[in-house]
């Protein structure tokens, strides 16, 4: 992102790994867990996913696009109520065909879907459930191989990173980083820009997730404590609110590199790298990199947040 570089004047090289242009329902981080999870249900026999999130899902568009690519039934459980005039993810759920179910925002989404799952069986189906953000040890793995993707690329590019940002909500894209780190950027910092959680909550879920992972891959690592940075100061008064400083950091990236974020997640992890590399935190650091996790179809349900804020 050379441009960007040169409009913070900032000295470390800056790079983006494009996770917004994976393959299914217009990309996003969550393809590579559910590369993984999906398969378990295919190998499972479910011919039914039930998961969850907010209105603006990306998790639930990714899932549901799979679902669709393999001929599965997809019921969605979502926090919020339904729109006379959807826009964004929620217009994308019904062009493809979802199941939705609306619940009363901040009510737990996990024992909604377990409900579900519950009369789904009695109607003689076979549910799988994932949950929130595909984040479990098993999907974490996308994101070990994700490093490892960027590690090959950084060697290709004989460049350093010695630190990478990303969004982090459900705690999964995170810990398989941070697991893919030890394992192939040893010298690379993962930050984690809370989306949703402050830092001694989601601290101990990355860490145990991270934990998993290893054990799962049998990599014989210790992953301590103070390995899980969080950066909590970005997520203003809640999760899917929009922040000045992250409609900012929207508008900048896409004047400087054609490059699309999203307020939910992107834009605020992006709002933090920009903020810790003017300040001169990174300056030691030979290269920097920011892990687009996708988000970018909810723009469209914002478009009031960026009228107000022009």
């Amino acid at each position: 992102m050379a441009r960007l570089r040169k409009d913070l004047g900032t000295k470390p090289r800056l790079f983006i790994k494009r996770d917004d242009l994976t393959d299914m329902g217009l990309g996003g981080n969550k393809n590579r867990k559910l590369e993984y999870v999906i398969q378990q249900a295919l190998e499972e026999g479910a011919d039914t996913i039930v998961t969850w999130g907010g209105l603006q899902s990306n998790h639930c568009r990714q899932t549901l696009a799979y679902c669709c690519r393999l001929g599965l039934a997809c019921h969605l459980v979502l926090s919020g109520s339904p729109q006379d005039k959807p826009q964004g993810n929620l217009l994308l759920f019904d062009i493809m065909g979802a199941q939705t179910h609306f619940q009363p925002k901040g009510t737990p989404g996990e024992e909604a879907c377990q409900l579900l799952m519950a009369d789904l069986q009695k109607q003689g189906k076979k549910p799988f459930y994932i949950p929130l953000g595909a984040s479990t040890p098993l999907g974490c793995l996308g994101y070990v191989e994700a490093v490892a993707e960027i590690a090959r690329q950084a060697k290709e590019l004989e460049v350093k990173i010695r630190h990478l940002y990303l969004a982090t909500g459900s705690a999964g894209t995170q810990a398989g980083a941070l697991v893919g780190a030890r394992l192939y950027l040893p010298e690379c910092q993962v930050h984690g820009v809370s989306v949703m959680r402050k830092q001694e909550e989601l601290v101990p879920q990355v860490l145990a997730l991270a934990r998993d992972v290893v054990d799962m891959l049998g990599a014989g690592l210790q992953i301590k404590d103070n390995e899980v940075l969080i950066h909590d100061d970005y997520i203003g008064s809640g999760y899917a609110v929009p922040t000045q400083e992250g409609l900012n950091a929207i508008r900048r990236l896409a004047r400087q590199e054609g490059i699309l974020l999203d307020p939910v997640y992107t834009g605020k992890a992006m709002a933090c790298s920009i903020d810790h590399l003017q300040s001169g935190a990174l300056d030691e650091a030979s290269a920097v990199a920011f892990l687009h996790t996708g988000g970018s179809p909810a723009l469209f349900a914002y478009a009031d947040s960026f009228t107000r804020s022009s």
